[in-house]
């Protein structure tokens, strides 16, 4: 009955879509809280899932980011950040650090982007200093789990889709969720998973 209900305004019929999405979203916020603890950097992270949230249905509905949601979403994101790092006394180097990250991640994707000619758009390029700032304001470590964990999730469903037809060779496929992927794996795990790797 939930699934099928209707807007009570306009009567249309509501996807269900909707309920997932906000129910994912309240998990999401969940483990974020329970990840970070009672700290002000919270803030800024919550701020930082709800907008990829947002950024990736949008991508995958338009096969685009679109500027008006990322740059005030950028903007406000890297204050919240700067003032949560401050109410929790954390140094400086942090902030420098996640800007530094944003910067390093940007640049990356614009050499790709230009490498690659169409194969990735300016939106991912614009996308990876926002994904940057919050990586690499956990350390650098997390920053290059992040890129490579985009890129190997990129991988495997631009594979997939390839491989069942759902997508053909000249069909462009939304990659920004696949960079979002990799932030969300990133943040919480890049420690586990460097020590892993590093034989730790």
């Amino acid at each position: 009955m939930l699934l099928r209900g209707r807007c009570r305004d306009c009567a249309a019929e509501i996807s269900p879509r909707y309920p997932i999405v906000e129910a994912f979203t309240a998990l999401a916020f969940a483990g974020t809280a329970w990840f970070i603890g009672p700290r002000w950097i919270l803030i800024p992270y919550l701020w930082f899932v709800g907008v990829t949230i947002a950024l990736t249905l949008t991508d995958l509905d338009h096969q685009r980011i679109p500027n008006r949601i990322l740059y005030p979403s950028t903007v406000i994101g890297a204050v919240l950040l700067a003032g949560g790092a401050l109410l929790d006394g954390e140094p400086g180097t942090l902030l420098v650090r996640a800007l530094e990250g944003g910067l390093a991640y940007f640049a990356l994707l614009f050499l790709i982007a230009l490498a690659a000619r169409g194969g990735f758009g300016m939106g991912d390029v614009k996308l990876a200093f926002f994904l940057g700032l919050f990586l690499a304001y956990v350390s650098w470590g997390t920053l290059v789990v992040g890129v490579f964990a985009a890129f190997v999730v990129g991988g495997v469903v631009a594979s997939g889709l390839l491989v069942t037809k759902v997508r053909g060779r000249k069909d462009p496929i939304a990659f920004g969720p696949a960079l979002v992927a990799g932030a969300w794996i990133a943040i919480p795990f890049a420690g586990r998973l460097l020590s892993w790797y590093l034989g730790g």
